[in-house]
């Protein structure tokens, strides 16, 4: 080193202000080591890291903050970030590694090769009807009995995956849907119910986005059901994604999202 660190005589040994020095730096350099170490254990466990998710709108409101509370009290060597990306956006996101984990309503057959997914739950379409609708009154409705109405839809380029659902279900019904207006969001959506445009379809996520003049009634009748998902990068190891999805497979019945037709389960 070219520094003397040691001070030798017959009584003692004793370190140089230079060896001193030397000596502070060196402990530091190994508690660090240990700390690299122990920070390495965490991330393979999935206790220390990073993840990026897909924040979507209303599907997921029902459960995604309580994931994210529960999940950074139990982990606080985690960093959780949230980025909104449309349902259809997040598909794009995956691959373009933009984020580690997203919620959506299904995955493109072109992309299965590289996302693989989980079924969230599945979740009924529902009538969002003005207050002064006279099927307001109606504690349910028959798919049947939109035949004719005037209807408002979640526009098909917001959201196919919602859209080609809803007008199937019309022509199950033997009926051809008489939309009169779409919107690209779902509180837009919800403004046209209010101002009198028509009946909408939803997902009965959207029911958490309330307006004073707006009912939501049941389908009955064949109404169809659409798939909340959580999908990632396919073949692509995560240990903190895949401890936060125990999280939430854990907690799904307390959060809600569990039962005969919303529950969690294995998708390929």
């Amino acid at each position: 080193m070219g520094v003397t660190l040691l001070r030798r005589n017959q009584r003692e040994v004793a370190l140089t202000p230079e060896g001193a020095a030397f000596l502070a730096e060196a402990r530091d350099i190994l508690a660090r080591a240990e700390r690299a170490v122990d920070m390495a254990r965490k991330a393979s466990h999935g206790q220390f890291g990073k993840l990026t998710i897909g924040l979507c709108g209303p599907v997921t409101a029902l459960f995604l903050p309580k994931l994210i509370r529960t999940f950074r009290k139990q982990y606080p060597g985690v960093t959780l970030s949230l980025k909104e990306r449309a349902p259809l956006e997040q598909v794009n996101a995956l691959l373009n590694g933009e984020i580690d984990m997203g919620f959506t309503r299904t995955v493109p057959v072109e992309a299965k090769h590289s996302i693989q997914s989980e079924l969230l739950f599945r979740e009924p379409v529902i009538a969002a009807l003005s207050k002064e609708n006279p099927l307001a009154k109606e504690a349910a409705i028959s798919v049947r009995r939109l035949a004719g109405e005037a209807l408002v839809l979640h526009s098909r380029e917001a959201g196919a995956d919602i859209f080609d659902p809803i007008v199937a279900m019309c022509k199950r019904a033997r009926f051809t849907p008489k939309i009169v207006s779409t919107a690209a969001s779902w509180q837009s959506v919800l403004t046209l119910v209010e101002a009198g445009e028509g009946i909408a379809l939803i997902p009965a996520c959207v029911q958490q986005l309330r307006s004073v003049e707006v009912v939501f009634r049941p389908l009955t009748g064949g109404a169809c059901r659409l798939d909340a998902i959580v999908a990632w990068r396919r073949n692509e190891a995560n240990a903190v994604r895949e401890r936060i999805l125990i999280t939430l497979r854990e907690k799904r019945e307390e959060w809600g999202i569990a039962g005969p037709a919303i529950r969690l389960g294995r998708t390929a």
